[in-house]
């Protein structure tokens, strides 16, 4: 998901002003952003804090504490701004790009690669199955989806999402209650936001065990 910073507290003074200025650009002539007040706000706080830093340069104690506070100020109305901007353009790289701000990447589900090391085995206990994926390194999840089909209900369904579907917190789990010498297909998924879709694994066939 590629939503933009939000958070220049970070920002050294004299970098602050050039990045508001590219965001009051983006945003202006941007017909995906609906966001006047927030805006408004930033336009206005960049004027206040540029006039404020022009006259700390000096190092006058007033001038700086007068400063700080509108960097404060100005700090605030870019997250006020920037939130909205990640709310409206909803993840679109394209969209979030024409706004000036700068970006950053989240991990999302979507952007997960293939389940790691899914396996289905036999437990040795009659119509019981282990399943287990590899715990990613590189994103974290929100848990596993793991999904069968029921051969004996019809044809197996193309969208994985007509299975019946096991959710756990961690990356193994047990299913019982399959019939011994029928073969089942399965398939694992790592579970992202509930927004996002599900990228479901290569699908394994294994037989149940007796």
């Amino acid at each position: 998901m590629d939503q933009v910073i939000i958070d220049f507290s970070h920002y050294q003074d004299e970098a602050l002003p050039a990045a508001a200025d590219a965001a009051i650009k983006g945003c202006t002539t941007n017909t995906d952003i609906v966001a006047i007040k927030e805006l408004a706000a930033v336009v206005t706080k960049t004027a206040a804090y540029n006039t404020d830093l022009a006259a700390s340069v000096h190092g006058d104690a007033a001038a700086t504490v007068k400063k700080n506070k509108s960097k404060d100020e100005l700090v605030t109305a870019m997250r006020d701004l920037g939130i909205q901007v990640n709310i409206q353009t909803a993840g679109d790289r394209g969209k979030a790009l024409k706004t000036g701000f700068p970006m950053v990447k989240i991990p999302g589900h979507h952007l997960m690669g293939d389940v790691e090391g899914f396996t289905v085995v036999t437990t040795g206990v009659a119509g019981m199955m282990d399943l287990q994926v590899g715990k990613p390194m590189t994103y974290p999840t929100h848990g596993t989806v793991f999904a069968y089909w029921d051969v004996a209900l019809g044809p197996t369904p193309v969208d994985k999402g007509k299975w019946f579907h096991r959710q756990c917190n961690g990356h193994h789990i047990s299913i019982g209650g399959f019939t011994p010498g029928t073969n089942y297909p399965f398939a694992s998924a790592y579970k992202g936001l509930d927004s996002e879709p599900l990228i479901w694994s290569r699908i394994i066939t294994k037989m149940a065990g007796d």
